[in-house]
């Protein structure tokens, strides 16, 4: 499917990107800030869900989401992977509700499942914390050592040469 947003233009696999997200949705990280990011994206970003479903992408399925508490406001950068190419680059990212989103390709990440692919990178999502559970209780999964295993294979196909992470 082409799809052509301001003077970007893509071509989507939209069978393909939906498949893969759905299941990045099913298996996908629900610790508290994963979790008040999905509870608070619409609250502050009506138009966030439809601008990715027009990729084949569902909100909750990011490939990467990095959260960072800034005065108890969160904020998040993200990363989503859409099967497809971008057929022309526009001159400026892609912005929807304020928030910048830069399409791009990644060599450096292995996602043989989805060649060729892209990916739209969020530069900064500001949410507020609007779980009930507070956020100084919330421990991130991604300081834990299965997660830092599973982490290396998804980006690497493989784990480190190193023993930085056993």
């Amino acid at each position: 499917m082409i799809l052509q947003i301001d003077d970007w233009k893509f071509d989507i696999d939209m069978e393909r990107t939906m498949e893969y997200s759905a299941n990045e949705a099913a298996g996908h990280c629900d610790c508290g800030y994963c979790r008040n990011f999905y509870a608070a994206v619409d609250l502050q970003y009506p138009n966030f869900r439809s601008f990715l479903a027009q990729f084949g992408l569902n909100a909750e399925a990011p490939d990467e989401l990095m959260p960072f508490d800034l005065n108890q406001q969160m904020c998040y950068m993200g990363v989503y992977v859409v099967a497809g190419r971008i057929l022309q680059k526009g001159k400026q990212n892609l912005c929807v509700d304020g928030i910048f989103i830069s399409p791009e390709i990644d060599s450096q990440i292995n996602h043989n499942v989805l060649m060729p692919c892209f990916y739209l990178t969020i530069d900064q999502m500001d949410l507020p914390w609007v779980l009930d559970e507070p956020m100084k209780d919330v421990v991130s999964p991604a300081n834990l050592p299965d997660f830092l295993k599973k982490m290396w294979r998804k980006l690497l196909g493989r784990r480190p040469k190193d023993n930085t992470v056993s």
